[in-house]
Protein backbone atom coordinates (compact mmCIF):
# COMPACT_ATOMS: atom_id res chain seq x y z
CA UNK A 1 0.00 0.00 0.00
CA UNK A 2 2.79 2.44 0.90
CA UNK A 3 4.29 2.43 -2.62
CA UNK A 4 1.05 2.84 -4.56
CA UNK A 5 -0.41 6.22 -5.42
CA UNK A 6 -3.41 7.84 -7.06
CA UNK A 7 -3.30 11.41 -8.35
CA UNK A 8 -5.74 13.84 -9.91
CA UNK A 9 -5.34 17.51 -10.72
CA UNK A 10 -7.52 20.50 -11.48
CA UNK A 11 -7.14 24.07 -12.68
CA UNK A 12 -4.77 25.91 -14.98
CA UNK A 13 -2.21 24.50 -17.40
CA UNK A 14 0.51 25.05 -14.78
CA UNK A 15 -1.44 22.81 -12.40
CA UNK A 16 -1.87 20.21 -15.13
CA UNK A 17 1.87 20.25 -15.79
CA UNK A 18 2.67 19.87 -12.10
CA UNK A 19 0.22 16.96 -11.82
CA UNK A 20 2.03 15.24 -14.68
CA UNK A 21 5.41 16.05 -13.11
CA UNK A 22 4.35 14.56 -9.79
CA UNK A 23 3.10 11.37 -11.46
CA UNK A 24 6.28 10.96 -13.49
CA UNK A 25 8.44 11.79 -10.50
CA UNK A 26 6.76 9.23 -8.23
CA UNK A 27 6.91 6.47 -10.84
CA UNK A 28 10.61 7.12 -11.39
CA UNK A 29 11.07 6.93 -7.59
CA UNK A 30 9.59 3.44 -7.25
CA UNK A 31 5.92 4.23 -6.70
CA UNK A 32 3.24 2.42 -8.71
CA UNK A 33 0.27 4.40 -10.01
CA UNK A 34 -3.23 2.94 -9.54
CA UNK A 35 -6.43 3.91 -11.32
CA UNK A 36 -8.70 4.06 -8.26
CA UNK A 37 -8.09 6.12 -5.11
CA UNK A 38 -9.42 3.40 -2.80
CA UNK A 39 -6.55 1.15 -3.92
CA UNK A 40 -3.79 3.68 -3.18
CA UNK A 41 -1.48 4.01 -0.23
CA UNK A 42 -0.99 7.69 -1.11
CA UNK A 43 -3.76 9.83 -2.59
CA UNK A 44 -2.78 13.22 -4.01
CA UNK A 45 -5.22 15.86 -5.21
CA UNK A 46 -3.66 18.89 -6.89
CA UNK A 47 -6.09 21.69 -6.16
CA UNK A 48 -7.16 25.02 -7.65
CA UNK A 49 -8.66 27.83 -5.60
CA UNK A 50 -8.75 30.74 -8.04
CA UNK A 51 -12.51 31.18 -7.58
CA UNK A 52 -14.95 30.40 -4.77
CA UNK A 53 -17.06 27.95 -6.86
CA UNK A 54 -13.84 26.10 -7.76
CA UNK A 55 -12.84 26.00 -4.10
CA UNK A 56 -16.22 24.52 -3.17
CA UNK A 57 -15.83 21.79 -5.81
CA UNK A 58 -12.35 21.02 -4.47
CA UNK A 59 -13.62 20.72 -0.89
CA UNK A 60 -16.42 18.39 -1.98
CA UNK A 61 -13.93 16.20 -3.84
CA UNK A 62 -11.52 16.13 -0.86
CA UNK A 63 -14.38 15.08 1.40
CA UNK A 64 -15.23 12.23 -0.98
CA UNK A 65 -11.61 11.08 -1.27
CA UNK A 66 -11.26 11.06 2.50
CA UNK A 67 -14.42 9.01 2.82
CA UNK A 68 -13.38 6.30 0.35
CA UNK A 69 -9.68 6.13 1.30
CA UNK A 70 -8.28 3.18 3.28
CA UNK A 71 -7.58 3.62 6.97
CA UNK A 72 -3.81 3.23 6.51
CA UNK A 73 -3.54 5.47 3.43
CA UNK A 74 -2.58 9.13 3.45
CA UNK A 75 -4.47 11.91 1.68
CA UNK A 76 -2.33 14.81 0.49
CA UNK A 77 -4.05 18.00 -0.60
CA UNK A 78 -1.47 19.73 -2.77
CA UNK A 79 -1.59 23.08 -4.55
CA UNK A 80 -3.12 26.50 -4.12
CA UNK A 81 -6.07 25.58 -1.90
CA UNK A 82 -3.75 24.31 0.84
CA UNK A 83 -2.09 27.71 0.96
CA UNK A 84 -5.13 29.91 0.38
CA UNK A 85 -7.68 28.26 2.68
CA UNK A 86 -6.09 25.49 4.81
CA UNK A 87 -8.71 25.94 7.54
CA UNK A 88 -11.47 24.61 5.27
CA UNK A 89 -9.43 21.47 4.56
CA UNK A 90 -8.78 20.88 8.26
CA UNK A 91 -12.51 21.11 8.91
CA UNK A 92 -12.96 17.99 6.74
CA UNK A 93 -10.34 16.03 8.69
CA UNK A 94 -7.41 16.94 10.91
CA UNK A 95 -5.16 14.22 9.48
CA UNK A 96 -5.23 15.43 5.88
CA UNK A 97 -1.72 16.49 4.82
CA UNK A 98 -1.73 20.02 3.38
CA UNK A 99 1.08 21.12 1.07
CA UNK A 100 1.03 24.33 -0.96
CA UNK A 101 2.18 24.43 -4.60
CA UNK A 102 5.73 23.52 -3.66
CA UNK A 103 7.05 20.34 -5.23
CA UNK A 104 10.15 20.24 -3.01
CA UNK A 105 7.94 20.10 0.09
CA UNK A 106 5.98 17.24 -1.48
CA UNK A 107 9.21 15.37 -2.17
CA UNK A 108 10.21 15.81 1.48
CA UNK A 109 6.83 14.53 2.71
CA UNK A 110 7.20 11.44 0.52
CA UNK A 111 10.77 10.94 1.79
CA UNK A 112 12.32 11.37 -1.64
CA UNK A 113 15.61 13.25 -1.81
CA UNK A 114 15.52 14.63 -5.36
CA UNK A 115 13.68 17.82 -6.26
CA UNK A 116 10.49 17.20 -8.16
CA UNK A 117 10.17 20.51 -9.97
CA UNK A 118 13.28 20.15 -12.11
CA UNK A 119 12.57 20.11 -15.86
CA UNK A 120 15.01 17.21 -16.05
CA UNK A 121 12.45 14.91 -14.43
CA UNK A 122 10.39 13.03 -16.98
CA UNK A 123 6.72 13.87 -16.71
CA UNK A 124 3.84 11.50 -17.31
CA UNK A 125 1.81 12.73 -20.29
CA UNK A 126 -1.96 12.93 -20.07
CA UNK A 127 -1.87 13.39 -23.86
CA UNK A 128 0.71 11.83 -26.14
CA UNK A 129 0.75 14.82 -28.47
CA UNK A 130 0.57 17.69 -25.99
CA UNK A 131 3.32 18.50 -23.50
CA UNK A 132 3.09 21.25 -20.89
CA UNK A 133 6.37 22.83 -19.81
CA UNK A 134 6.35 25.23 -16.84
CA UNK A 135 8.96 27.92 -17.45
CA UNK A 136 8.54 29.75 -14.12
CA UNK A 137 6.56 29.82 -10.93
CA UNK A 138 5.25 32.84 -9.07
CA UNK A 139 4.90 36.30 -10.61
CA UNK A 140 5.89 39.96 -10.25
CA UNK A 141 2.34 41.26 -9.82
CA UNK A 142 0.25 42.05 -6.78
CA UNK A 143 -3.29 42.14 -8.13
CA UNK A 144 -5.97 43.05 -5.59
CA UNK A 145 -8.21 40.12 -6.53
CA UNK A 146 -5.62 37.35 -6.85
CA UNK A 147 -4.97 34.77 -4.14
CA UNK A 148 -2.62 32.77 -6.37
CA UNK A 149 0.25 35.19 -5.62
CA UNK A 150 -0.22 34.38 -1.94
CA UNK A 151 0.04 30.67 -2.81
CA UNK A 152 2.90 30.72 -5.32
CA UNK A 153 4.94 33.73 -4.27
CA UNK A 154 7.31 35.88 -6.33
CA UNK A 155 8.80 35.03 -9.71
CA UNK A 156 11.25 32.16 -9.96
CA UNK A 157 12.27 31.46 -13.56
CA UNK A 158 13.67 28.06 -14.42
CA UNK A 159 17.10 27.71 -15.97
CA UNK A 160 17.19 28.19 -19.77
CA UNK A 161 19.64 25.29 -20.05
CA UNK A 162 17.32 22.87 -18.24
CA UNK A 163 14.28 24.09 -20.16
CA UNK A 164 16.13 23.63 -23.44
CA UNK A 165 16.99 20.02 -22.52
CA UNK A 166 13.40 19.30 -21.65
CA UNK A 167 12.09 20.97 -24.81
CA UNK A 168 14.38 18.97 -27.10
CA UNK A 169 13.43 15.76 -25.29
CA UNK A 170 9.71 16.49 -25.64
CA UNK A 171 9.96 17.27 -29.36
CA UNK A 172 11.54 14.01 -30.47
CA UNK A 173 8.12 13.32 -31.98
CA UNK A 174 5.79 15.99 -33.43
CA UNK A 175 4.11 17.51 -30.42
CA UNK A 176 2.22 20.59 -29.27
CA UNK A 177 4.20 22.34 -26.52
CA UNK A 178 2.48 24.61 -24.03
CA UNK A 179 4.85 27.00 -22.27
CA UNK A 180 3.14 27.97 -19.05
CA UNK A 181 3.61 30.21 -16.01
CA UNK A 182 1.52 32.64 -14.00
CA UNK A 183 2.81 35.29 -16.40
CA UNK A 184 4.97 33.97 -19.24
CA UNK A 185 5.90 37.49 -20.38
CA UNK A 186 7.97 38.14 -17.26
CA UNK A 187 10.00 34.95 -17.72
CA UNK A 188 13.69 35.57 -17.09
CA UNK A 189 13.41 39.03 -15.53
CA UNK A 190 14.81 37.60 -12.29
CA UNK A 191 17.72 35.79 -13.95
CA UNK A 192 18.84 38.24 -16.63
CA UNK A 193 17.11 36.79 -19.68
CA UNK A 194 13.71 36.93 -21.41
CA UNK A 195 10.99 34.88 -23.08
CA UNK A 196 12.15 35.87 -26.61
CA UNK A 197 15.68 34.69 -25.75
CA UNK A 198 14.32 31.34 -24.57
CA UNK A 199 12.17 30.91 -27.66
CA UNK A 200 15.09 31.64 -29.98
CA UNK A 201 16.91 28.71 -28.39
CA UNK A 202 13.91 26.42 -28.96
CA UNK A 203 13.41 27.51 -32.56
CA UNK A 204 16.96 26.51 -33.47
CA UNK A 205 15.63 22.96 -33.53
CA UNK A 206 15.00 21.43 -36.96
CA UNK A 207 12.10 19.35 -35.60
CA UNK A 208 8.45 19.94 -36.47
CA UNK A 209 6.35 21.00 -33.50
CA UNK A 210 3.97 23.74 -32.39
CA UNK A 211 4.50 26.11 -29.45
CA UNK A 212 1.65 27.77 -27.55
CA UNK A 213 2.55 30.62 -25.21
CA UNK A 214 0.54 30.87 -21.99
CA UNK A 215 -0.96 33.95 -20.36
CA UNK A 216 0.96 37.23 -20.59
CA UNK A 217 0.16 40.33 -18.57
CA UNK A 218 -0.15 43.36 -20.88
CA UNK A 219 2.57 45.59 -19.38
CA UNK A 220 5.21 42.84 -19.57
CA UNK A 221 4.06 41.81 -23.06
CA UNK A 222 4.39 45.40 -24.31
CA UNK A 223 7.91 45.74 -22.94
CA UNK A 224 9.23 42.78 -24.97
CA UNK A 225 7.02 43.06 -28.07
CA UNK A 226 9.74 44.30 -30.44
CA UNK A 227 11.79 41.15 -29.81
CA UNK A 228 8.78 38.87 -29.45
CA UNK A 229 6.61 39.38 -32.54
CA UNK A 230 9.26 38.58 -35.21
CA UNK A 231 9.50 35.05 -33.76
CA UNK A 232 5.99 34.32 -35.03
CA UNK A 233 7.25 34.37 -38.61
CA UNK A 234 8.19 30.78 -37.76
CA UNK A 235 5.02 28.79 -38.47
CA UNK A 236 5.82 26.48 -35.57
CA UNK A 237 4.66 29.26 -33.23
CA UNK A 238 0.91 29.34 -32.65
CA UNK A 239 -0.30 32.89 -33.26
CA UNK A 240 -2.24 32.83 -30.02
CA UNK A 241 -2.05 35.59 -27.43
CA UNK A 242 -3.72 35.24 -24.04
CA UNK A 243 -3.65 38.77 -22.62
CA UNK A 244 -6.02 39.63 -19.74
CA UNK A 245 -7.77 43.00 -19.89
CA UNK A 246 -9.86 42.37 -16.72
CA UNK A 247 -11.71 45.70 -17.06
CA UNK A 248 -12.18 48.40 -19.67
CA UNK A 249 -12.33 51.08 -16.98
CA UNK A 250 -9.04 52.70 -15.98
CA UNK A 251 -10.57 53.52 -12.59
CA UNK A 252 -11.31 49.85 -11.93
CA UNK A 253 -7.91 48.74 -13.30
CA UNK A 254 -6.29 51.02 -10.73
CA UNK A 255 -8.42 49.50 -7.95
CA UNK A 256 -7.37 46.07 -9.18
CA UNK A 257 -3.68 47.11 -8.96
CA UNK A 258 -3.23 46.31 -12.65
CA UNK A 259 -0.20 48.38 -13.83
CA UNK A 260 -1.46 49.34 -17.31
CA UNK A 261 -4.18 51.46 -18.85
CA UNK A 262 -6.89 50.68 -21.35
CA UNK A 263 -4.89 52.72 -23.88
CA UNK A 264 -1.84 50.50 -23.30
CA UNK A 265 -3.95 47.41 -23.92
CA UNK A 266 -5.39 48.81 -27.16
CA UNK A 267 -1.85 49.62 -28.34
CA UNK A 268 -0.69 46.09 -27.57
CA UNK A 269 -3.52 44.49 -29.54
CA UNK A 270 -3.00 46.93 -32.44
CA UNK A 271 0.72 46.08 -32.70
CA UNK A 272 0.01 42.33 -32.63
CA UNK A 273 -2.62 42.55 -35.36
CA UNK A 274 -0.53 44.85 -37.55
CA UNK A 275 2.24 42.25 -37.56
CA UNK A 276 0.01 39.14 -37.44
CA UNK A 277 -3.46 39.80 -38.91
CA UNK A 278 -4.55 36.19 -38.34
CA UNK A 279 -3.59 36.18 -34.65
CA UNK A 280 -6.11 35.02 -32.06
CA UNK A 281 -6.56 37.32 -29.08
CA UNK A 282 -7.86 35.70 -25.90
CA UNK A 283 -8.62 37.91 -22.91
CA UNK A 284 -10.01 37.72 -19.38
CA UNK A 285 -12.72 39.94 -17.89
CA UNK A 286 -13.90 40.16 -14.29
CA UNK A 287 -17.54 41.17 -14.04
CA UNK A 288 -18.65 43.01 -10.92
CA UNK A 289 -15.40 44.01 -9.22
CA UNK A 290 -16.11 45.98 -6.00
CA UNK A 291 -17.23 49.50 -6.85
CA UNK A 292 -17.82 48.77 -10.54
CA UNK A 293 -20.56 51.16 -11.69
CA UNK A 294 -22.82 50.89 -14.72
CA UNK A 295 -20.51 53.37 -16.46
CA UNK A 296 -17.46 51.25 -15.64
CA UNK A 297 -19.20 48.17 -17.02
CA UNK A 298 -20.20 50.06 -20.17
CA UNK A 299 -16.55 51.01 -20.66
CA UNK A 300 -15.68 47.32 -20.47
CA UNK A 301 -18.34 46.45 -23.03
CA UNK A 302 -17.10 49.21 -25.34
CA UNK A 303 -13.51 47.97 -24.95
CA UNK A 304 -14.53 44.39 -25.78
CA UNK A 305 -16.35 45.55 -28.91
CA UNK A 306 -13.34 47.64 -29.97
CA UNK A 307 -10.80 44.87 -29.34
CA UNK A 308 -13.09 42.18 -30.77
CA UNK A 309 -11.25 39.30 -29.05
CA UNK A 310 -11.70 35.78 -30.35
CA UNK A 311 -12.06 34.43 -26.82
CA UNK A 312 -13.15 35.97 -23.50
CA UNK A 313 -12.77 34.10 -20.23
CA UNK A 314 -15.47 35.73 -18.11
CA UNK A 315 -15.39 35.53 -14.30
CA UNK A 316 -17.92 36.91 -11.86
CA UNK A 317 -15.95 38.58 -9.09
CA UNK A 318 -15.67 36.53 -5.94
CA UNK A 319 -13.66 37.69 -2.93
CA UNK A 320 -10.75 35.36 -2.18
CA UNK A 321 -9.24 34.95 1.29
CA UNK A 322 -6.28 37.19 2.06
CA UNK A 323 -6.68 39.52 -0.93
CA UNK A 324 -7.06 43.30 -0.86
CA UNK A 325 -10.34 43.05 -2.80
CA UNK A 326 -11.87 40.91 -0.06
CA UNK A 327 -12.10 43.92 2.24
CA UNK A 328 -13.03 46.55 -0.33
CA UNK A 329 -16.28 48.48 0.16
CA UNK A 330 -19.12 48.50 -2.39
CA UNK A 331 -19.23 44.74 -2.97
CA UNK A 332 -21.81 44.06 -5.69
CA UNK A 333 -24.81 41.79 -5.33
CA UNK A 334 -24.62 38.39 -7.02
CA UNK A 335 -27.52 39.15 -9.35
CA UNK A 336 -25.68 42.24 -10.70
CA UNK A 337 -22.54 40.20 -11.39
CA UNK A 338 -24.60 37.46 -13.01
CA UNK A 339 -26.41 39.92 -15.29
CA UNK A 340 -23.19 41.59 -16.38
CA UNK A 341 -21.43 38.29 -17.08
CA UNK A 342 -24.43 37.17 -19.15
CA UNK A 343 -24.27 40.33 -21.28
CA UNK A 344 -20.54 39.80 -21.84
CA UNK A 345 -21.14 36.17 -22.82
CA UNK A 346 -23.73 37.16 -25.42
CA UNK A 347 -21.39 39.76 -26.93
CA UNK A 348 -18.55 37.23 -26.98
CA UNK A 349 -20.56 34.53 -28.74
CA UNK A 350 -21.56 36.97 -31.45
CA UNK A 351 -17.98 38.17 -32.01
CA UNK A 352 -16.55 34.63 -32.05
CA UNK A 353 -19.16 33.31 -34.48
CA UNK A 354 -18.74 36.22 -36.88
CA UNK A 355 -14.95 35.82 -36.89
CA UNK A 356 -15.10 32.07 -37.42
CA UNK A 357 -17.62 32.35 -40.26
CA UNK A 358 -15.11 34.47 -42.20
CA UNK A 359 -12.87 31.40 -42.37
CA UNK A 360 -15.39 29.22 -44.21
CA UNK A 361 -13.84 28.17 -47.50
CA UNK A 362 -10.28 28.77 -46.35
CA UNK A 363 -7.66 26.03 -46.13
CA UNK A 364 -5.96 25.74 -42.76
CA UNK A 365 -2.80 23.83 -41.96
CA UNK A 366 -3.47 21.96 -38.73
CA UNK A 367 -1.67 19.77 -36.23
CA UNK A 368 -3.99 17.05 -34.96
CA UNK A 369 -3.37 16.65 -31.23
CA UNK A 370 -6.50 15.31 -29.53
CA UNK A 371 -9.59 13.15 -29.83
CA UNK A 372 -12.88 14.98 -30.12
CA UNK A 373 -16.43 13.83 -29.44
CA UNK A 374 -18.57 11.49 -31.54
CA UNK A 375 -15.49 9.83 -33.02
CA UNK A 376 -14.02 13.06 -34.40
CA UNK A 377 -10.54 14.50 -33.95
CA UNK A 378 -9.30 18.02 -33.24
CA UNK A 379 -6.46 19.83 -34.92
CA UNK A 380 -5.19 23.34 -34.34
CA UNK A 381 -4.62 25.92 -37.05
CA UNK A 382 -1.60 28.23 -36.84
CA UNK A 383 -3.89 30.66 -34.98
CA UNK A 384 -4.65 27.87 -32.47
CA UNK A 385 -8.29 27.82 -33.55
CA UNK A 386 -9.68 24.29 -33.10
CA UNK A 387 -10.62 22.49 -36.32
CA UNK A 388 -12.76 19.36 -35.98
CA UNK A 389 -12.11 16.67 -38.60
CA UNK A 390 -13.47 13.16 -39.11
CA UNK A 391 -10.24 11.39 -40.06
CA UNK A 392 -7.86 10.00 -37.42
CA UNK A 393 -4.64 11.91 -38.07
CA UNK A 394 -3.43 12.11 -34.47
CA UNK A 395 0.14 13.39 -34.26
CA UNK A 396 0.16 14.45 -37.91
CA UNK A 397 0.00 17.67 -39.87
CA UNK A 398 -2.75 18.09 -42.43
CA UNK A 399 -4.59 20.65 -44.53
CA UNK A 400 -8.28 21.10 -43.92
CA UNK A 401 -10.83 23.10 -45.89
CA UNK A 402 -13.22 24.84 -43.50
CA UNK A 403 -16.81 23.86 -44.31
CA UNK A 404 -18.67 25.16 -41.27
CA UNK A 405 -18.10 27.49 -38.34
CA UNK A 406 -19.43 27.72 -34.82
CA UNK A 407 -18.66 30.09 -31.95
CA UNK A 408 -16.13 27.73 -30.34
CA UNK A 409 -14.71 25.71 -33.24
CA UNK A 410 -14.41 25.18 -36.99
CA UNK A 411 -15.38 22.07 -38.94
CA UNK A 412 -13.11 21.01 -41.77
CA UNK A 413 -12.52 18.34 -44.40
CA UNK A 414 -8.98 17.12 -44.82
CA UNK A 415 -7.49 17.31 -48.29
Amino acid sequence: MKKTFFIEGYGCSLNKAETEQIAGFLESSGFQIVSKPEKAGTIIINTCAVKEPTENRMLARIKHLKKISKKNSRLIVFGCLSKINPKKISEISGDIIKIGPNLEELAKELNIKETAFSPRVKQKHSSKFVSIIPIARGCLGNCAFCATKNARGSLKSYSPAELKKKFFRETKIPREIWLTAQDTACYGLDIGTSLPNLLRQFLKSKKNFRIRIGMMNPHHALSMLEDFLPLFEDRRMYRFFHIPLQSGSDRILKKMSRPYSKKNFFLLVKKIREKLPDAVISTDIIAGFPGETENDFQETLDAVKKISPDIINISRFGARPGTAAEKMPLQLHGRVKKARSRILSEVQKKISLEKNKRLIGSVQEIFVSEKGTKGNFVGRAVSYKPVVIEKNLLGKFAKARIENAFACFLFGKTQ
